[in-house]
């Protein structure tokens, strides 16, 4: 198994995985499996419970669902009656037994306030209340916990909504806040923010985190990245080399390149590859395919260093 604190150009995944429909402890073996017979490094339970939205706030009390399918906060939120993730964080990295690495992942508490509405006569007076933000994100410290507890090095923060969100709806101030207790507990914690963060990485980058995780297949992200910020800040980035929205699968030679550019910015040590996000919306075939030629590139490039 490969150290994920010493291996350069480390292969790892975003979070989701097709399901194929199959129960959630089947989809996880299958992810489980197929991510190993890929060659990634770093692995996932596949997330096969839902959308990371709902599986979090369904159990968390104080959020209801509406008719219309919304999640809708009605009252002060409390504490789940039992940990959300750790559960299948466990299962999986009992079926890995030693062969890779598999990381915890929770979604973030910006995305989960900022993807609900928020019911007259709760609390708290809009999705981008610091209190309820900073309410999730003590909830959320206590899923990290009890995945470091079940033996999480590695504990990834999806943020999918923080890029447009930052500066506009939630201050930069608040971010800090919210994602401090989430960073502190994890080995290597990881912050997964999607889409483009061109207007936000000078922020994105002052937060607690061990690594960032960025798209840049569609997107240009790390080139417009501030070298001299990158060269002062000792965070790894891991930095999308094959595209999580289409079927089609990227030669290795493509990703090569991508992974080659992206050499340009960072040394080995300090950069991980991965997909630009989940890979749920792919058929599996789709999905082992990139996620063996994303393995197989970096191998490649590894065996020049």
């Amino acid at each position: 198994m490969q150290d994920v604190e010493t291996q350069a150009l480390l292969t790892t995944v975003v979070g989701s995985y097709p399901t194929e429909g199959l129960p959630p402890r089947r989809a996880i073996h299958k992810a489980v499996e197929d991510q190993i017979a890929a060659g990634i490094d770093l692995i996932g339970d596949g997330q096969p419970r839902g959308d990371m939205v709902s599986v979090f706030v369904s159990r968390i009390p104080g959020f209801q669902q509406t008719d219309d399918g919304a999640w809708e906060v009605t009252d002060a939120l409390d504490m789940p009656e039992a940990p959300i993730a750790a559960t299948d964080y466990a299962f999986a990295r009992g079926l890995a037994a030693g062969r890779v690495e598999v990381k915890g992942i929770v979604t973030g508490p910006v995305t989960l306030a900022l993807s609900c509405r928020v019911a007259p006569g709760a609390p708290y007076s809009s999705p981008g209340d610091p209190a309820l933000i900073l309410r999730l994100a003590e909830i959320l410290a206590h899923e990290v916990a009890a995945l470091v507890a079940a033996g999480a090095r590695v504990v990834q923060v999806d943020e999918p909504m923080l890029a447009q969100a930052l500066g506009a709806q939630v201050s930069p101030e608040l971010v800090h806040d919210a994602l401090r207790d989430l960073a502190a507990l994890p080995r290597l914690p990881a912050l997964h923010v999607c889409g483009d963060i061109r207007a936000s990485g000078a922020e994105l980058l002052l937060l607690p985190f061990a690594v960032l995780d960025i798209e840049n297949t569609r997107i240009a992200n790390l080139a417009a990245l501030d070298p001299d910020q990158l060269g002062f800040s000792d965070a790894r980035l891991s930095v999308g080399c094959v595209d999580s929205q289409s079927e089609a699968v990227e030669s290795t030679e493509e990703i090569r390149v991508r992974i080659q550019a992206a050499l340009e910015s960072l040394p080995p040590e300090r950069l991980w590859l991965s997909p630009d996000c989940g890979l749920r919306n792919l058929s599996p075939a789709a999905a082992q395919a990139k996620l063996a030629r994303l393995a197989r590139a970096a191998s490649e490039i590894r065996a020049t260093l």
